[in-house]
């Protein structure tokens, strides 16, 4: 069976080389640099869109608010990047552990949903407003064992940082510059 990415071998010694440079010395930390640090730039750009800068990978894109909001929706909302960002880092992360397993796959699909309390963001006394609960329906093409495609699961879910970041509350930090016109 083909599997969805024809990288397998060159994925798995990849990730079989990563992991060999943090068991060498467990108790240092990943490096610092772009593997491990994000900075990105959002810019307002009228009509509740805002066009964001990637400053690792070096991509710009458009995050867009629907209209019943009053935005035009003409790109996804930053909620949909939020989701699918996470999705995406976990579907890498199943890429990792199933090359690093050595199991194949032909194809991949997650479908994630969520609700939210959008009063949050528009009156201080309101219910907090964050994802209330993330439910991934993943469908796996694949002759491997189910058990172990469960095992990959199980190991995604626990060390994806996409999904660790929605599970595990995060300082956030703000500041401000302001000058006049």
């Amino acid at each position: 069976m083909p599997a969805v990415c024809d990288c397998f071998p060159e994925l798995k010694s990849v990730t079989d080389a990563r992991e060999a440079r943090y068991r060498a010395d467990p108790s240092k930390r990943a490096p610092e640099g772009p593997q491990s640090s994000l900075e990105i730039k959002v810019t307002s750009i009228g009509n509740l869109n805002e066009r964001v800068e990637t400053r690792n990978s070096g991509q710009t894109f458009v995050i867009s608010e629907p209209k019943h909001v009053g935005g035009i929706a003409d790109a996804p909302t930053p909620l949909e990047f939020l989701l699918s960002g996470a999705v995406g880092c976990y579907a890498a992360v199943f890429a990792f552990y199933a090359a690093k397993m050595g199991v194949n796959y032909e194809s991949f699909e997650a479908v994630a949903r969520t609700n939210f309390d959008v009063r949050g963001h528009m009156m201080p006394d309101a219910p907090p407003s964050g994802f209330q609960k993330v439910t991934i329906a993943m469908t796996i093409k694949s002759d491997a064992p189910e058990a172990k495609l469960k095992e990959i699961e199980r190991l995604s879910l626990q060390g994806c940082p996409g999904i660790a970041t929605l599970r595990d509350p995060v300082p956030v930090e703000t500041s401000m510059t302001v000058t006049r016109s």
